[in-house]
């Protein structure tokens, strides 16, 4: 099938009463694909990818389908401006400021620290050329004044971390929705664990709720990458709770019947920092045709890789969600540069994490 921009999205078929209530815009192009990989997990273990790093044209990763009901959410609420948060590297932070410049929005990110690579630089760069309003904080402390202070000024709407809102976690359900059609299709057979990256809960979330009442069951396996403080098994659940009560009003949740597992060992203590086990996973996927970074997609990708070795997946079916961009974001760069010389001044917090000369 020929994949374009979605007529709309399955929430609506599946949840009609949602058709006309719900605000929602396209950006992306779904469904995204299924394939089968060889040769990164031991025989006897059956690995499958779902590939939403190819959700977009401009940029892709799983922000895109959180985007098309938060961005619609604004411009029903009369918008004109975003202010949203994340790390200094964000994907989220890029995201919005792409698709939000793209549907007529001002787009402010407040940004804190992280361990600054040159896979960080060049989100600054991108976020730079996007046309974002970056308001850097020193450290977590500074974080709510910064916050308020940007959710105060006129015509703004807040967009949670992540995207991880109920109304971005729709964008999860309808992507579980999608991966029930294909299976129904015959694109893959139904697998039984799914891998994800667990950082402000809404892909764990809206999976849960799309995937629920399978048979046989699924189980999602979500990897923290993120402080425990941040995502959990606690803030996943009741996530799906709320999400579940708009889409299925009137239906009993039945949160315990949730194929949920946190995994928390591959962290690495600090978010944005690599680990030894993520930058390995990184290298093999490579050698795979699949690109991934440290942060999230790395984490998730060497937690499977570490249980299909120790004989946990063995006879079953895994489903990795793709969830990094897979969009090259080298044209996009370059335009940082231009917008530098036609008079932007860098908050000094952000300028001093550029290498000298990158812009």
């Amino acid at each position: 099938m020929m994949r374009g921009v979605e007529p709309e999205p399955p929430l609506f078929s599946a949840f009609p009463h949602l058709r006309g209530r719900v605000p929602w815009m396209p950006l992306g192009r779904f469904p995204t694909r299924v394939e089968r990989v060889a040769g990164l997990v031991p025989d006897g273990v059956e690995l499958w990818i779902k590939r939403d790093d190819e959700s977009g044209v401009e940029y892709g990763g799983n922000k895109v389908r959180k985007l098309e009901f938060l961005l619609a959410e604004a411009r029903a609420r009369g918008a004109r401006r975003l202010c949203t948060l994340g790390g200094i590297g964000s994907h989220h932070v890029l995201a919005t400021a792409i698709y939000g410049a793209r549907a007529g929005f001002e787009v402010e990110a407040v940004v804190f620290p992280q361990p600054v690579t040159e896979h960080v630089r060049e989100q600054l760069r991108a976020d730079l050329a996007a046309g974002a309003l970056l308001t850097p904080t020193r450290g977590y402390l500074g974080v709510p004044l910064a916050v308020w202070r940007g959710k105060r000024k006129p015509e703004t709407m807040w967009i949670a971390p992540g995207g991880s809102s109920v109304t971005g976690t729709l964008g999860y359900v309808s992507a579980g929705l999608e991966l029930r059609a294909q299976i129904e299709c015959g694109n893959l057979p139904q697998p039984d664990v799914i891998y994800v990256a667990l950082g402000s809960c809404g892909t764990a979330a809206g999976l849960a709720v799309a995937l629920a009442g399978l048979t046989p069951a699924v189980e999602v396996v979500a990897v923290r990458v993120v402080d425990r403080l941040v995502a959990n098994a606690g803030k996943t659940r009741r996530l799906a709770r709320d999400t579940h009560a708009l889409v299925a009003p009137g239906v009993k949740w039945r949160g315990g019947s949730l194929g949920l597992r946190v995994e928390h060992g591959f962290f690495g203590g600090r978010y944005g920092r690599a680990t030894d086990a993520s930058e390995a996973a990184v290298r093999e996927a490579a050698r795979a045709g699949l690109r991934l970074e440290t942060t999230y997609t790395g984490k998730a990708m060497a937690a499977l890789l570490a249980d299909a070795r120790a004989g946990r997946l063995d006879g079953k079916r895994v489903l990795f969600w793709h969830t990094y961009n897979g969009v090259d974001l080298a044209p996009l760069i370059a335009r940082a540069g231009e917008r530098a010389e036609a008079g932007g001044r860098l908050p000094p917090l952000v300028a001093r994490h550029l290498a000298p000369g990158a812009l």
